[in-house]
């Protein structure tokens, strides 16, 4: 009776630990998200590479609200003109090369993919 109490809680345990960690990974978005990136195509954003570079999502998230579509939900809002996605990471971009870093990229077929 003892090791089915034993196994009956490992179970349970073992379903708590990866409903958490599970939880965890939703808590930080997902790790890609592709941008409608107008008539040059759509981009793909690397929002885990981002976020294992920068600790401190408030650059981004001050001015993004952490939600689903939310650039085009700003946009047809009018919150959002046309460029100013990309005008804020092609600034980021190049401020981090300007200081010697690892950066992304700068170049419209860098990032925009038909």
């Amino acid at each position: 009776m003892k090791s089915g109490t034993l196994f009956g809680a490992m179970l349970i345990g073992g379903i708590l630990l990866s409903a958490g960690s599970s939880m965890g990974a939703e808590a930080k978005g997902a790790s890609s998200i592709v941008l409608n990136g107008g008539s040059l195509g759509s981009v793909t954003f690397n929002h885990g590479r981002h976020q294992g570079m920068f600790p401190d999502c408030q650059p981004c998230h001050a001015f993004f609200p952490k939600e689903s579509q939310v650039v085009d939900k700003m946009k047809g809002a009018g919150k959002l003109q046309r460029k100013d996605v990309m005008n804020m990471c092609k600034k980021c971009h190049k401020e981090l090369a300007d200081k010697g870093r690892k950066t992304g990229p700068t170049n419209c077929k860098e990032c925009h993919k038909k």
